[in-house]
C-alpha cells in the first residue's frame, strides 16, 4: 500500500494540500477546517487505504481454476 499523501490529506473531505500540516504535530484542513493529531489524521488515511486494497483483493475477477 502506497503511503504518499496520507499525511497532508484531510480524513474527513479528502483534500489534498501541504498547508494542511502547519506543524509535525497538527493537521489543519484548508478546505473544511477539520483539525486533528497529524498522525491520527494519517492513520485513518493509511486504514482506508488499506481497507480499499483488502477488499479490492477479496473481489477479484481472477477466473478460477477448472
Amino acid at each position: 500500500m502506497d503511503p504518499r499523501e496520507t499525511s497532508r490529506t484531510c480524513s474527513e473531505c479528502g483534500h489534498v494540500d501541504k498547508r494542511n500540516r502547519p506543524s509535525q504535530a497538527v493537521f489543519a484542513c484548508q478546505a473544511c477546517r477539520y483539525t486533528a493529531n497529524a498522525d491520527h489524521n494519517a492513520s485513518r488515511n493509511i486504514g482506508r487505504k488499506a481497507e480499499t486494497a483488502w477488499n479490492a483483493g477479496r473481489q477479484s475477477s481472477a477466473p478460477t481454476a477448472a
